[in-house]
């Protein structure tokens, strides 16, 4: 998944429909939720978890995984070390934090959506040099 041939489809840790869980936790591995869960969830970053909300699941808490994958409804700030995938149809009450995004027609993010790490510093970087590249130009051509 994501061009990265360490992570596997493999889900260690199910939350199935009809499931409720309440209370904060930290998991290790990839997580599928499609259930409701009433706390905050941390995974195990040093393992490059993925945590999937599916279609009917729920989340009323705070969210932090390397990589997440959201078709269902978070109600809590989602922090996303390296990638999150919104999918149609996926909801996020709160803010999102993330390294790189990948937002589907569909989805709806009510909350600040903050760029976290190198991806959004290059970026800046690139404004800076054209502006500056601008600037010489004009220069010159007004010279």
């Amino acid at each position: 998944m994501w061009g990265n041939k360490k992570k596997t489809n493999q889900i260690d840790t199910i939350i199935a429909k009809g499931t409720r869980v309440e209370g904060s936790f930290n998991i290790a591995g990839n997580l599928f939720i499609d259930g409701q869960i009433q706390g905050d969830i941390r995974s195990d970053h040093s393992q490059e978890a993925i945590v999937s909300v599916g279609l009917n699941g729920e989340i009323s808490g705070d969210l932090y995984a390397p990589y997440v994958v959201v078709f269902g409804h978070v109600k809590g700030d989602v922090h996303a070390a390296e990638k999150v995938e919104l999918k149609p149809g996926a909801k996020v009450e709160g803010d999102l934090y993330y390294k790189v995004i990948e937002m589907n027609a569909g989805s709806e993010v009510n909350g600040k959506m903050i760029a976290m790490g190198e991806s959004a510093k290059l970026e800046h970087k690139a404004e800076e040099e054209t502006e500056a590249g601008s600037d010489k130009y004009n220069v010159a051509k007004q010279a």
